[in-house]
Order: C-alpha cells, then structure tokens, then sequence
C-alpha cells in the first residue's frame, strides 16, 4: 500500500471516529430513494454481467459490502482504516474485508467485475461494472477493471 502523509492522516481520523461512524451512517435500507434504486442497479448489473467480485472501496463498517452480498453479489470491502475493517469483520463475519488503500489497489489487473465506492466518494458515488459505458474515472480503478467498464 502506497503510503502518504495525506492517507496517514485519513487513516487516523478514521481510525479515532469508527465507532461513531458506524452509529450515525445509515444502513443501506435506510437510505434515501434514489440512493437505493442506484444500488440495486449498480447489483444488478454486476449480477446480469456474472462476471465476478466487486470491490467496496473504503467500505468503512461494510454496510455497503453486506448490502450488496444481500443482493446476490459477490463483494468484498477494502478500507484504509484497520478499525473500520475490525468493525466491518465483526459486524459481517460471513465477507472478506481487508485494509488497502483504493490509491494503490492490492488486486491483479482485470480481476474485477465492477467496484462501488459509495461513501469514499460522496457526493459523487462511484459505481461501475463491465457492461459497456464510459471509462472508470480513476486510473487505479482502470487497470483492475476490464476496459467495458462502466462509470456512474
């Protein structure tokens, strides 16, 4: 993992406020309706693609992870915070979580079948998956997706 004075310093604020963060942001369920709608199209297309795993980026508690497991889709969650991760692990012990960094993604090229980072990149959520549409807006993103990826 690429490493930062500017991810050191996420990563603590994040690692200080995780507790909290879990009680104050919603479950999925919880969200408002386009939100919802805009998740389980982004599940949706994953699913109809059958193309493989999707990655959570900054998935924090992984609500966002077992939201879409929910939905049929075989996700994981990477964080930078390893108290979000614990979090995560405890609250969904059934998914894979793990601590990363979405600069420098610890994934094979093209191993992908889409990645979401809903709360990473609020308010402009990002979701993608190989379907067809314009490139992923991150290069890191680019190389472990297939070239037909999606971007939202």
């Amino acid at each position: 993992m690429t490493d930062t004075s500017h991810l050191t310093a996420v990563r603590e604020s994040y690692d200080t406020v995780a507790a909290a963060y879990v009680a104050q942001v919603p479950a999925p369920a919880q969200l408002d309706p386009l939100s919802r709608a805009l998740l389980a199209a982004f599940a949706e297309t994953v699913r109809a693609a059958g193309l493989g795993p999707v990655a959570d980026l900054g998935c924090g508690p992984g609500k966002v992870t077992a939201h879409l497991a929910d939905l049929g889709v075989p996700a994981f969650g990477l964080d930078l915070s390893p108290r979000m991760v614990e979090l995560a692990r405890a609250a969904h012990p059934g998914l894979r979580f793990a601590v990363g960094s979405m600069t420098a993604l610890p994934l094979a090229d093209r191993s992908l079948a889409g990645i979401l980072a809903y709360y990473s990149t609020l308010p402009q959520a990002l979701g993608f998956a190989r379907a067809g549409g314009p490139p992923p807006p991150r290069r890191t993103n680019s190389r472990v997706s297939s070239p037909s990826s999606t971007g939202s």
